[in-house]
């Protein structure tokens, strides 16, 4: 999907605003609560991304996903949470779409955090 530059900015735009509210602990808190959720490994991930601070990212996808992962914290969404079965289909999208537009930045992650692991970096 290609966006035009006057949506890119949009979505940029929304991504800073949403950023700005991102909170860690806030993060923490939901993780726990949410952790049997089909989502967590990849919310997870997104979450250990931008909370490394050896791992270095651009501040266009530190944006993305923070902005992502505040949408799926706050409680202002297109579908409230609270609603059963259904409450957290914008989340999983919006995280699904994340990933897929960072999907090399991810692919670098996981690469680096496997060396981190070994002790090679």
């Amino acid at each position: 999907m290609k966006f035009d530059e006057e949506k890119r900015q949009k979505a940029i735009q929304k991504a800073k605003t949403l950023a700005e509210e991102f909170d860690p602990k806030e993060a923490k808190e939901f993780i726990n609560k949410h952790k049997n959720a089909k989502w967590y490994q990849d919310f997870m991930l997104l979450y250990e991304m931008i909370t490394d601070k050896d791992f270095k990212i651009s501040k266009q996808v530190y944006l993305a996903i923070a902005g992502a992962l505040a949408y799926v914290i706050l409680p202002v969404d297109v579908i409230p949470d609270f609603i059963p079965g259904v409450g957290f289909i914008d989340d999983v999208f919006v995280i699904g779409f994340v990933m897929q537009s960072i999907a090399d930045e991810i692919a670098r992650f996981k690469k680096y955090k496997k060396a981190k692991e070994s002790g090679d970096v």
